[in-house]
């Protein structure tokens, strides 16, 4: 239906415009009526609440291309008014009230066609007391071109807050942008957030023609950074002075920029006393700042002053050496950076065995990236001494085999290979017989030097990938990853001789002692560890049965 362009708006007058009528709706025809058709200008009122025509002269009705008043009265405007011109037209209705008028240039659609139109628009009173607009228009190309138009139309869309005041501050017009931003803040001075700088400006267009700045400014319930932009200029129609102010939101680069306003110094100052090793690159990827512990950690000879500026692609390419995995180091890196986000407590192996832990941090301002912090620490002792802590948990005090909670997990791991396919695997369960008798003849010291004599034969006569373990008392398991059955029954009975043959240097005397050894293999089938652990079990009580110091097999 209609488009506005943009124009004056005058300050308020009488609250309601004098016409020759009074209705709201058709009607017979009257003397004054009569006079109105006969103006070449068109005259009409809408009903912006109900989004319908009250009234139009016979100029009217052609503008809008209407046969009757009747059909015009009935045109429901609402099915072809966009949200943007139901919006401002909506805006128009309190300033109505309050007795102003205003000026717009609008394009209409009274059908195909578009007619550009100056319009002057006051209040109308209906017979139920509410506001509607007149609106007397005169022809729109014999005020402004073609091109006139078009810039009007570039600043009505665009997104820059543009605003017209009288040289008093008082509001004569905005574009959708501004009115979006401001329902409720009319004069000059409701815009700024520091109401004695409104005033100082004004002093100022007095004798300057234009002038920019940076401030606060209310925007809605809230207030937003922004650059602003003055100009003194002539009100095209009246002639009067008037002030032009066009406003572009910089909040973000403004919350940057207090960001940055910690100094280079500062920051190196808190960085310096940290006991990590820190690097700040830019979104660019070059040094922005590093510590001295930094360059300890890498063998960096310069100062860290000297870093600033230096390619990290680069630096990563040259310091890659240092790490048991070079390529894995690099790679590494490019993937943190690409991905943009949080990484911690990363472990990194050195080729000279020491460790590092890495942490990477993405850097945002106002949700843009402005680069990372890398922080490395040496965590080297604290990774020797969980690996200790590690092996104490899953080693046998005693023999140094692993013990029944490392077996567990050994175990379970193998028969997941067996499973998939990837090997075949066999277990030996291993009991000293008669050791009851040796502890109660000879005491638990002599018989703890038989665990021991049994786990040094087991180390010393298996292969480097065969994992012994004490899982009881006197009870050893020996997992054997990628044996077949028959090569794990020979080992067995080459087991069984080695430690008969052994002798313990006891107080009393020497002694030997025997043992007796279930072999079982892992079958694919197995639904446990349990499984496998019961038929080695049946196996190694079957060797005692027929005589101990032998082995028995159960496959």
């Amino acid at each position: 239906m209609i488009d506005r362009h943009g124009g004056n708006s005058h300050p308020p007058s009488s609250p309601s415009r004098s016409m020759p009528f009074t209705h709201d709706a058709p009607h017979a025809a009257s003397s004054g009526d009569a006079l109105l058709d006969r103006l070449q200008t068109p005259v009409w009122v809408f009903d912006i609440a109900q989004e319908r025509m009250r009234y139009a002269n016979a100029a009217a009705l052609r503008l809008w291309e209407a046969e009757t008043p009747q059909a015009l009265y009935a045109q429901d405007f609402s099915a072809t008014m966009s949200e943007a011109t139901r919006q401002r037209l909506a805006d128009y209705l309190p300033r109505l009230a309050r007795g102003e008028v205003i000026d717009e240039h609008w394009s209409l659609y009274p059908g195909e066609r578009a007619v550009s139109l100056h319009c002057r628009c006051s209040r109308y009173v209906l017979q139920d007391g509410r506001t509607a607009m007149l609106v007397e228009g005169v022809d729109g190309a014999s005020s402004l071109d073609a091109s006139s138009l078009r810039a009007l139309e570039a600043v009505r869309q665009s997104p820059m807050l543009v605003s017209v005041f009288d040289a008093r501050g008082r509001l004569l017009t905005r574009n959708p942008a501004a009115l979006d931003a401001r329902r409720e803040q009319d004069a000059f001075a409701s815009c700024f957030a520091e109401a004695d700088l409104a005033e100082r400006l004004l002093q100022r267009l007095e004798n300057e023609p234009r002038c920019s700045l940076e401030a606060v400014m209310r925007v809605g319930d809230g207030e937003r950074w922004h650059h602003v932009d003055l100009s003194r200029a002539t009100d095209p129609q009246t002639g009067a002075p008037m002030i032009v102010m066009g406003e572009l939101d910089i909040t973000k680069r403004k919350a940057l920029e207090a960001a940055q306003r910690v100094s280079k110094g500062q920051l190196e100052g808190v960085i310096e006393r940290l006991d990590l090793g820190l690097l700040l690159e830019d979104e660019h990827r070059r040094v922005i700042v590093a510590n001295q512990a930094f360059c300890d950690l890498f063998g960096f000879e310069a100062s860290p002053e000297s870093l600033a500026g230096l390619d990290c692609r680069e630096a990563a390419q040259a310091s890659k050496g240092l790490f048991a995995d070079p390529e894995a180091f690099v790679a590494g890196i490019e993937a943190l950076v690409e991905a943009r986000s949080q990484q911690s407590q990363e472990l990194l192996a050195m080729s000279d065995g020491r460790f590092l832990e890495r942490t990477f941090t993405p850097l945002f301002v106002a949700e843009e990236y402005h680069g990372h912090l890398w922080a490395y620490r040496d965590v080297t002792r604290l990774k020797r001494q969980q690996d200790d802590w590690a092996r104490q948990a899953s080693t046998d005090p005693l023999t140094g085999l692993a013990n029944r909670r490392a077996f567990d997990e050994a175990a379970r791991e193998v028969a997941r290979s067996v499973q998939r396919g990837e090997t075949e695997a066999a277990l030996l369960m291993i009991d000293i017989d008669r050791f009851k008798a040796i502890n109660d003849s000879l005491g638990h010291a002599e018989g703890d030097k038989g665990l021991k004599l049994l786990a040094d034969t087991l180390r010393a006569h298996l292969r480097a990938g065969d994992r012994p373990c004490r899982t009881g008392g006197e009870e050893f398991m020996v997992i054997l990853p990628g044996m077949a059955p028959a090569q794990a029954e020979t080992v067995a009975g080459r087991l069984l001789r080695r430690i008969a043959e052994a002798s313990i240097d006891a107080d009393e005397l020497p002694f030997h002692f025997t043992v007796s050894i279930g072999v079982t293999r892992f079958r694919p089938g197995d639904a446990s560890v349990q499984a496998v652990t019961q038929r080695a079990d049946a196996a190694m009580y079957q060797a005692k049965h027929e005589g101990r110091n032998r082995v028995a097999v159960r496959w």
